[in-house]
């Protein structure tokens, strides 16, 4: 298009000069007024075409590739040939002199078209054929035998011309491709090169070209930074007669002889004599035939590399607050300290560190303090190092000690494993600068012994750590030696910690025991619900035997959930009159919990119970360690509307101070008073607490009556509600169902 408007003037104006001059010769023999009419159509359309050829000139590259520049071209075309045929009929001369000025100006005009009108093809045909066709049609209305082979002779002519245009438009395209391949090879080719120069400029890495006698042509600057010189320097630079690292010499000759060579490790310049851990890749440059002609190198700095690795490797192996080993390597090094031990015959030890109460000082002080012991405690471990030995990190609060080298009998190295484990008590139990002030904090320590026999590393951890357990259970701050027996103490506890968890997830292996309270005339007042577990393979497991094990693992939360929500189960499902009021044992940590009151409120609400026959019974613990938040939620549960108890009363930290301050219903006496009303104190602390609750305006209990002396004695001091085997022993739901009725059966009657 744009070939075809921009000289679109030039045969324009040939077309009317050429139009004028046919009008001059012509002038004798036809009608000056067909003349003057055809001339100025003449000079109209192609005033008209010029002026399309001026507005495409004008437009954007997007706006000339409209649709409608095209149908303006071809219109254009069709006029011109339209203007041009319409001469020839009605400008054609009777004269034979005149007709050959007419038949040479169309021949000349379409030999014109052929040219300025191949661009388009289109354009030249829809021209040409309005221009010969008269002609044609003109000669064979003669009928004379010249006149038909003039007219064939125009057919041949137009059918030639037509020809021609559409080869010329072929090469001209053609040509148009091969100009617009060659501009796109070379742009291509210039951002090629750009692209190439920001990266060779820019790159992290650094790169330089060499010709073949590995002489510098060019580097970029991240090269000379490596090298550590200026860029003046480098240029030109004779590196084989330079370099003094062969290592660096026989990569540079691998590259100009074999096409690749490769350097790493660390690399001094000759002209900075900086020192770097480098690596380099040399490759040669071919050309066409194959024949290497050059090379470059790409030099990597790998000082970062190897501070990376340093930093990983430290942070696989090694505790990033106490930078004491972790259990990883302590593995490890345990295996190792192992197999020396055994080739030496000798044996040594492995100590479990655990500090007691840690927690308490992350909840009081915050984890930065208790970071901030930690790290101190992993100090002195490292100091008490000794010889092969090894101090590393296992858990939070959790350390491990390895020993070598104790003796190379089992009673020396027990010895020797003591005495270290007394210096690790008394190092670690000295006073602690943290937070501002002086703690301390007192470890367990659990030790097991290896020698001859091999053990895997993460047994003997585990031997250890199961000692260590034993030091906690039996007192704390002090250290306990590994014993087979307790391996089967611990995979029992673990065996029942599991078992728990399939009993929770299943259901149907625990269940609610009832017990009744029985008043006056052994009178059912109420019950208390106690939780049993059927085993599948243990049998009835003890709660005295589970319940530790479940506060040990936070197991409580979900059993202490699962008794209330049975228990408001069973209340719904027995009347008020039969069961007035049912006892439920609640955990200190169910009853710490922030969400307790709104669980209570949940599990009395969903059974559709009088909250006032749920009794909750508390121990005195729970009020030890905050009194204030514990009578706050004791207030709360009695907004709710449930009754509250002090279970196991007088075995605790008793005060008057704290009862008189509580919304309590009930006391309950401990049954170990009770099995010893015989002893004089006993009696007399029975006394006191059954006065303290008629003074207080309080209920009271007594749990374990067995017998008829007890009840007689309990009776006559002011205590008339017994719950014992003298009375009933615990049964389930159904079993409760049935004495129930039959009480009250036999109050009807």
């Amino acid at each position: 298009m744009a070939l075809l408007y921009q000289g679109l003037w030039q045969p324009c104006l040939v077309s009317v000069v050429v139009a004028a001059l046919l009008t001059v010769v012509l002038w004798p023999v036809v009608a000056h007024g067909a003349l003057l009419a055809w001339l100025l159509v003449m000079a109209l359309v192609s005033a008209v075409r010029c002026g399309f050829g001026v507005h495409f000139r004008r437009l954007t590259k997007d706006a000339r590739r409209r649709p409608r520049w095209r149908c303006l071209a071809l219109g254009g075309a069709l006029l011109t040939g339209c203007t041009w045929g319409a001469a020839v009929i009605w400008l054609f001369p009777h004269d034979p002199a005149y007709q050959p000025a007419l038949v040479l100006t169309v021949a000349g005009v379409s030999a014109g078209a052929v040219t300025t009108l191949s661009p388009l093809w289109a354009a030249a045909i829809v021209c040409l054929v309005p221009v010969a066709l008269p002609m044609m049609f003109q000669y064979a209305r003669m009928d004379t035998p010249l006149a038909s082979k003039l007219a064939l002779m125009v057919g041949v002519f137009l059918l030639f011309v037509i020809g021609a245009s559409q080869r010329w438009s072929s090469v001209l395209r053609e040509k148009l491709r091969l100009e617009a391949e060659r501009q796109r090879r070379e742009r291509d080719l210039r951002e090629s090169e750009a692209r190439y120069r920001a990266i060779f400029r820019a790159s992290p890495l650094g790169v330089f070209h060499f010709d073949t006698r590995g002489r510098i042509l060019d580097c970029n600057d991240r090269f000379v930074d490596l090298i550590g010189t200026t860029r003046a320097g480098l240029i030109g630079l004779d590196l084989p007669a330079t370099l003094r690292d062969t290592r660096v010499q026989r990569a540079l000759t691998q590259a100009l002889t074999e096409g690749q060579g490769h350097f790493e490790g660390d690399y001094t310049a000759v002209l900075s004599g900086q020192t770097r851990p480098m690596r380099a890749l040399f490759s040669g440059i071919r050309d066409e035939q194959g024949a290497i002609v050059g090379g470059m190198a790409i030099i990597e700095d790998l000082t970062e590399h190897r501070q990376a690795e340093a930093t990983i490797h430290r942070q696989a192996f090694y505790d990033p607050l106490t930078d004491l080993p972790n259990r990883r390597l302590l593995l490890d090094r345990l295996a190792q300290v192992q197999a020396h031990c055994r080739r030496r015959g000798e044996h040594g030890a492995v100590l479990f560190i655990d500090l007691d109460h840690f927690k308490k000082v992350n909840e009081s002080l915050g984890h930065a303090a208790g970071d901030r012991l930690l790290m101190l405690v992993a100090e002195r471990l490292g100091a008490m190092e000794e010889g092969d030995g090894l101090a590393a990190r296992v858990s939070g609060d959790g350390f491990v000690i390895v020993l070598a080298s104790l003796g190379e009998t089992l009673v020396r190295a027990k010895a020797g494993a003591q005495q270290a484990a007394e210096r690790v008590l008394a190092s670690l139990s000295a006073p602690y600068p943290v937070a501002e002030r002086t703690l301390t904090i007192t470890p367990s320590l659990g030790i097991a012994l290896f020698g001859a026999v091999p053990v895997t590393s993460v047994e003997l951890i585990k031997q250890a750590e199961t000692a260590m357990y034993q030091a906690k259970a039996g007192g704390r701050a002090c250290a306990r030696h590994y014993l087979p027996s307790m391996r089967t103490a611990a995979l029992h506890h673990l065996a029942l910690e599991q078992g728990l968890r399939q009993a929770l997830a299943s259901g149907d292996q625990l269940m609610l025991y009832f017990q009744p309270q029985v008043g006056r005339h052994e009178r059912i007042t109420g019950a208390e619900a106690l939780l049993r577990w059927q085993h599948p393979t243990l049998g009835m497991v003890s709660p005295a035997e589970f319940i530790p094990v479940a506060e040990e693992t936070g197991l409580i939360l979900e059993l202490g959930d699962w008794v209330l929500r049975e228990a408001c189960e069973a209340l719904r499902r027995l009347p008020a009159t039969r069961l007035p009021r049912l006892s439920v044992n609640i955990s200190p940590h169910q009853f710490a919990r922030r969400d307790f009151l709104e669980r209570v409120a949940t599990r009395v609400e969903a059974a559709g119970i009088d909250p006032a026959r749920l009794l909750l019974e508390i121990t005195e613990g729970v009020l030890i360690d905050d009194l204030y938040a514990a009578v706050e939620t004791l207030n709360g549960l009695k907004r709710i509307g449930v009754a509250l108890a002090i279970d196991d009363f007088g075995v605790g930290y008793s005060s008057l101070s704290y009862l008189k301050r509580l919304p309590l219903d009930e006391l309950k006496i401990d049954r170990s008073f009770i099995q010893e009303l015989e002893d004089a104190n006993d009696a007399a602390i029975v006394q006191t607490i059954i006065a303290i609750a008629r003074h207080l305006a309080l209920d009271v209990v007594a749990e374990g009556v067995e017998t008829h002396g007890q009840q007689t004695f309990l009776e006559a001091n002011g205590c008339h509600t017994f719950q014992g085997f003298l009375f009933h022993r615990p049964m389930p739901l159904v079993s409760l169902t049935g004495v129930l009725s039959s009480r009250a059966g036999s109050v009807d009657a």
